[in-house]
């Protein structure tokens, strides 16, 4: 066979559709092999994550006697979520944020982690304009067993009894209603002026929330003042709310004009 004839079987044989489907089929089988192994030898194979080896507390520096390594699955890190630290120099000289705590034996996650100036921050630093601090006084009940901690947010209920209506009954009415929706948490002390977050006892349920604080705009820190004055049996009662509206916060506001009026018309502004 001469090199003409050999070029054009070679040339027939190529611009065959059925020969032209088979070698994209098995182009196609190789990609596909190779990206498998690829994955599966990823999930399989050990990656060294750093954990606590004893309980660090918020606001601790994280020495390197704290720190040590142990071999997981990619599999396991897929699982554990976003934020997992794969690399200990990435922990070793930071601390624990405030409001967090990471237990014997637990992974370090990127939102527990803060640098030395970012965990001496009060909770007056880098308030927005025209906003200001409001504690709220609460107990162990109101924070839903300590269950609502800094960085969520919740909403601001207001309960009081009404002198000027009352029930079917003969009873004084009571008025129950969403004052003030999307408000961060700050922070979440005792008596003491503790974070509870960062107390060190075994049980939760023995640390005793006493305040809890707030960024406010300085027009509801003047209404929530006004309110605690009012002699109706009023109460500010805080209501968590799930992960995604933390996520997703709105903008603080005031959803109750009534509210808002009932506790304007039980208070007068001196005049200047």
């Amino acid at each position: 066979m001469d090199m003409d004839s050999l070029k054009t079987n070679v040339k027939r044989f190529f611009s065959n559709p059925n020969t032209l489907t088979f070698i994209l089929v098995i182009i196609l089988i190789i990609i596909i092999y190779f990206v498998y192994n690829y994955m599966v030898e990823r999930a399989i194979s050990p990656v060294n994550v750093p954990y606590a080896t004893s309980t660090i507390n918020a606001k601790e520096e994280i020495t390197k006697d704290l720190v040590n390594t142990v071999q997981i699955t990619g599999n396991f890190i897929a699982a554990s979520g976003n934020g997992l630290i794969q690399n200990r120099n990435k922990i070793i000289g930071k601390y624990v944020a405030s409001g967090y705590q990471i237990p014997e034996g637990s992974f370090f996650y990127e939102d527990a982690i803060a640098s030395e100036s970012e965990q001496d921050k009060t909770d007056y630093t880098d308030l927005p304009d025209g906003y200001t601090i409001y504690s709220l006084d609460v107990d162990f009940h109101l924070t839903y067993g300590n269950s609502i901690m800094p960085g969520n947010f919740i909403d601001l209920y207001f309960k009081a009894d009404d002198d000027q209506n009352t029930t079917t009954s003969g009873d004084k009415a009571i008025i129950y209603e969403k004052f003030i929706k999307s408000i961060q948490v700050l922070s979440v002390k005792d008596s003491k002026g503790q974070d509870v977050f960062t107390e060190v006892d075994e049980s939760a349920t023995e640390v005793k929330p006493a305040t809890m604080t707030f960024a406010v705009p300085i027009e509801y820190y003047e209404l929530l003042k006004k309110a605690e004055k009012i002699k109706s049996g009023i109460k500010i009662i805080p209501v968590p709310r799930n992960a995604g509206y933390s996520a997703n916060p709105g903008n603080t506001e005031i959803v109750s004009s009534a509210v808002q009026e009932f506790i304007l018309e039980k208070t007068q502004n001196i005049d200047q």
